[in-house]
């Protein structure tokens, strides 16, 4: 693939074209750490670094050589996430921030071509799903700006040419009122968030429905929705927090039999939204195939940092390798259990998804996102 570049490099292939492991990581190297072409926050990292990345990184364990950076980009400045090699002339980059649920929120920087990657990848496997109708728009009932949900999800959804309508809701707030027990707080404001919902639903022709487990459980207890969703929404997208195999089929067998029922697996740091494998039983998990190897996920026993089991569960580690961001070696705050990746392009897929209870020394708290 050619680029605005002038190069055919492994950096600008499709996300649905995978190549080895191996091609990807060298080129990212060259390209994060020569002086001409890094960013500002990568080449001064790469100043208190045991190892030489161009020459050391070659391969998914090398990948562990780094330290995990995460923290720092709370308060990193955003233009130093830039690579170099971009020059001056690029379209805005998005800025993205994660729901700080750990602490002040993580921000990364999104160039034009990693939305537009992560996009098709959505749309792609959305459509393993079966056809999504064109002419039905879509509605995201989950976090907007500063957030990347609502821009990946609208950015898909034009892919299919339908609008996208987004709600009002900040999943910090949320968080803030669970960890001081304002319980009566939670739910009216759930109740606000319900009603811009039901709002665009009734006077919306909404084909495709995105929502948290925790906000269309919500929907679901006001009075006529269920039957307004199953007379015109086609596809309920489900994501941001967990869903047990329970509580999957009770929704897709008796709450919304005539709806398809597609799980997500996304967040700010893993730079998108993974679809869950199409032609799963209803009594297996929700699976998820990241887009390898740009995004490269381990299950690992986080006591010795070694894989586990195929079939055991335990804590995602992550890896992003393209040209417009670096992120290797982040420690997600979600165990998983470890199933084989069905491309030979390197790392796991992932399955049943849930929250550690406890992450940087500090307590998860899901919220309503």
């Amino acid at each position: 693939m050619t680029t605005s570049f002038g190069t055919t490099s492994p950096l600008d292939r499709p996300w649905d074209e995978p190549i080895a492991a191996e091609e990807l990581i060298a080129a990212a190297m060259e390209w994060h750490f020569d002086p001409s072409t890094g960013s500002p926050f990568w080449l001064e990292q790469a100043k208190s670094l045991d190892f030489d990345p161009r020459t050391d990184v070659r391969s998914i364990e090398d990948l562990t050589l780094f330290p995990n950076i995460v923290d720092q980009l709370r308060d990193v400045p955003v233009r130093d996430l830039i690579p170099r090699g971009y020059g001056d002339d690029y379209v805005q980059p998005l800025i993205a921030e994660s729901g700080g649920t750990t602490g002040p929120p993580k921000r990364l920087m999104w160039m034009a071509e990693t939305l537009e990657q992560a996009t098709a990848w959505h749309a792609a496997g959305l459509a393993r799903h079966g056809a999504i109708r064109r002419g039905g728009d879509w509605l995201c009932m989950g976090p907007t700006d500063p957030h990347m949900a609502g821009h990946l999800i609208r950015a898909t959804a034009a892919k299919f040419r339908a609008m996208c309508f987004l709600l009002d809701l900040d999943p910090r707030w949320v968080k803030r009122l669970i960890a001081r027990g304002a319980t009566d707080e939670v739910a009216q404001y759930v109740e606000h968030v319900v009603d811009q919902a039901e709002w665009i639903l009734r006077s919306q022709d909404i084909s495709v429905f995105y929502s948290t487990p925790p906000l269309l459980d919500a929907l679901c207890r006001r009075s006529g929705m269920v039957e307004l969703i199953n007379e015109r929404v086609d596809v309920i997208g489900w994501g941001g927090t967990k869903m047990d195999i329970e509580a999957r089929n009770r929704y897709q067998r008796d709450v919304f039999p005539g709806v398809r029922f597609i799980g997500g697996y996304a967040s700010t740091m893993i730079v998108g939204g993974i679809v869950e494998r199409a032609g799963g039983s209803g009594e297996d998990p929700a699976i998820f195939d990241p887009p390898s190897p740009v995004t490269i996920f381990s299950v690992i026993d986080p006591a010795t940092g070694e894989n586990v089991p195929y079939g055991d569960r335990g804590q995602v580690l992550q890896h992003h390798i393209s040209r417009g961001l670096l992120l290797p070696n982040n420690l997600e705050r979600d165990s998983a259990i470890r199933l084989p990746h069905p491309r030979n392009s390197g790392g796991d897929s992932i399955a049943d998804v849930q929250p550690v209870t406890e992450f940087s020394g500090k307590p998860v708290v899901e919220g309503v996102y």
